[in-house]
């Protein structure tokens, strides 16, 4: 063999040798990349369509939550005989239908077994008591069992017999004010659509389902794997996610549920094999309504191994031309790009990267891999960017409803306290006196008594009205409680605290409602006031409480004035209005 030969022979073997050793590398690598991308991946992605399938049942819970909590049904269900107190209680189920997302409802009573529903075609109108509940029967047994269970929301994917719909059902138990159960409300999703716009994200390769905590799964694409009434059923027969995979890998998936239940932020990730396929399995608990979320992310689909397998052929071309150029073109092709993105992957995970070009000279696949990463990783960016958009949007819209008196639209009494202890602290950073206007409608109860519940809510609507006519836009207003509510005045004096006061008397005396009888109602009310210094809000509501009192003693006709809040002495009906505002107080009776 001459010399050539043997070169040519020794330049194969190195040739071969040199490719074995790159194609190792490069799969390392490669399999490196793809599981730290698909561990940052999987993280985000869990969270996203945990968000995504919370949202809307969040907005069915609250409204649901609201639903159990109206005092109209209340008093039905107490007395859930009562004609008139049903044809109330009817009234308020339909104007929350309208508001539900599939606007439908469902009403069970425990007293008497009454089942109410109506839909979004309003196919019941009239008619919306369907059935009546049967402790024996099987197909009621869900409804005792929430009751026996006694917890205050529940959320089950079940098929009604009687009405023959199979839904995503709320579940929110009604109490009275002494904590008995009265009996269940909530609404109803519609199973297919839930699914499909919900729950399946329609990216290949990526499966998500939610499970209870004996693994029996609520919710899944393939809706013959979903364990519809699990609460209901024996453990035995429920369809649980372990029938899925082997005994090991769900016993991984049982410690990551038990390690993300005690952190309710956290995604915990585990390998499983479903039928041979190795998956990504990130996992993530809903404490909202007692769920977890499995989602399956197969590596192979999504960014298969496959795509480096071209990457040899070029080392083998290149090599072939020369051992130098190929360690060039491996360098500046390959390797240099591959360093590039393992840098910006890791820079993802740290949450640095957010998709900008990686500026590295490349080609081939390797730069349709950077393009595709660098493609997937905006998406990812800006996924996560309108995900945590909208999530502080709707913290910002639940925190506002929290804030707000539902009637009035003023400030509630959790509302009011809070921009009180604020603008108290700014006060007296400023050295700036604050207001305290406290009002009390006179004989309210006996409106409501005399005249129903709807008049003294357009009371309670009038006199709002009329405070907004008065209040600068600093100021604030609220509906304390009841019939009582509260002002507050920011850079306060007398003067200014004597020109609100008689406007109120004023404008509210000229204020007329009309009751169903075709009467006249004019409303008579106290008023307190306070003006301080002080950060102490408990000590500035003592004293427009101590004045509004004071004013309540003087009795209902005109109005009079006392020198402190604490001090029940009268002055004279023709004092000026200045003389009545005291270190205490203010308070006037109309």
């Amino acid at each position: 063999m001459n010399l050539k030969s043997r070169l040519s022979l020794l330049a194969v073997v190195l040739i071969l040798a040199s490719a074995a050793a790159v194609w190792i590398s490069v799969q390392t690598l490669a399999e490196r990349i793809i599981t730290e991308w698909a561990l940052r991946y999987v993280e985000k992605q869990v969270l996203y369509d945990k968000e995504r399938v919370l949202q809307p049942l969040l907005r069915e819970i609250v409204l649901a939550r609201q639903l159990s909590s109206s005092p109209v049904l209340i008093e039905w269900l107490e007395d859930p005989d009562n004609i008139l107190a049903e044809y109330h209680g009817l009234m308020e189920l339909e104007r929350y239908r309208e508001s539900f997302t599939d606007s439908n409802y469902f009403l069970g009573v425990l007293r008497n077994g009454h089942y109410y529903y109506n839909n979004a075609e309003n196919e019941f109108a009239g008619d919306q008591m369907r059935y009546r509940l049967n402790p024996s029967e099987p197909a009621d047994s869900w409804f005792y069992d929430l009751i026996e269970q006694n917890r205050d929301l529940h959320i089950n994917v079940n098929p009604d017999a009687h009405l023959g719909v199979t839904k995503l059902w709320v579940d929110v138990l009604l109490r009275n004010a002494s904590g008995e159960v009265l009996g269940v409300a909530g609404t109803g999703l519609n199973l297919s659509g839930f699914l499909n716009d919900i729950v399946d994200s329609g990216e290949e390769g990526i499966t998500s389902l939610f499970v209870n905590h004996q693994g029996a799964i609520q919710l899944y694409r393939d809706q013959s794997m979903i364990d519809f009434a699990s609460l209901t059923k024996d453990d035995s027969d429920q369809s649980r996610l372990g029938q899925m995979m082997q005994a090991e890998d769900y016993k991984r998936l049982q410690l990551a549920m038990a390690q993300v239940k005690a952190e309710p932020q956290s995604v915990v990730s585990r390998f499983v094999t479903i039928d041979g396929t190795r998956y990504l399995a990130g996992v993530a608990y809903l404490p909202e309504i007692d769920w977890y979320e499995v989602t399956l992310m197969d590596l192979n689909r999504l960014l298969p191994l496959s795509r480096f397998n071209s990457i040899l052929m070029i080392f083998g071309i290149s090599l072939l031309i020369t051992v130098l150029v190929f360690r060039i073109v491996l360098g500046r092709v390959v390797l240099e790009p591959l360093l590039a993105l393992d840098r910006a992957i890791r820079r993802f995970r740290k949450g640095e990267y957010t998709g900008e070009p990686l500026d590295v000279r490349a080609s081939g696949e390797v730069a349709r891999l950077v393009e595709e990463f660098e493609k997937m990783s905006r998406e990812v960016y800006e996924a996560r960017t309108n995900l945590e958009q909208k999530v502080q949007e709707r913290t910002e819209a639940l925190n506002q409803l929290s804030q707000t008196d539902p009637l009035t639209g003023l400030l509630n009494r959790r509302g009011m306290d809070q921009r009180l202890q604020e603008e108290l602290k700014r006060s007296a950073r400023e050295g700036r006196p604050l207001g305290i206007i406290w009002i009390d409608l006179d004989l309210f109860k006996e409106i409501n008594d005399r005249y129903g519940h709807a008049v003294g809510d357009e009371a309670l609507v009038v006199v709002a009205t009329v405070l907004r006519s008065v209040l600068r836009e600093y100021d604030a207003a609220s509906r304390w409680g009841g019939d009582e509510f509260l002002i507050m005045i920011r850079d306060a004096d007398r003067g200014l605290i004597e020109h609100i006061s008689e406007r109120l008397l004023r404008v509210i005396r000229g204020q007329i409602v009309r009751t169903p009888c075709g009467a006249s109602l004019s409303m008579t009310f106290s008023i307190g006031a306070s003006l301080t210094h002080t950060e102490d809000h408990e000590e500035v509501l003592r004293q427009a409480d101590a004045a509004l009192y004071a004013a309540k003693q003087a009795g209902r006709n005109g109005y009079r004035l006392y020198t402190d809040a604490l001090d029940a002495k009268p002055v004279p009906e023709t004092a000026d209005l200045a003389e009545g505002l005291a270190e205490g107080g203010v308070k006037t009776r109309h």
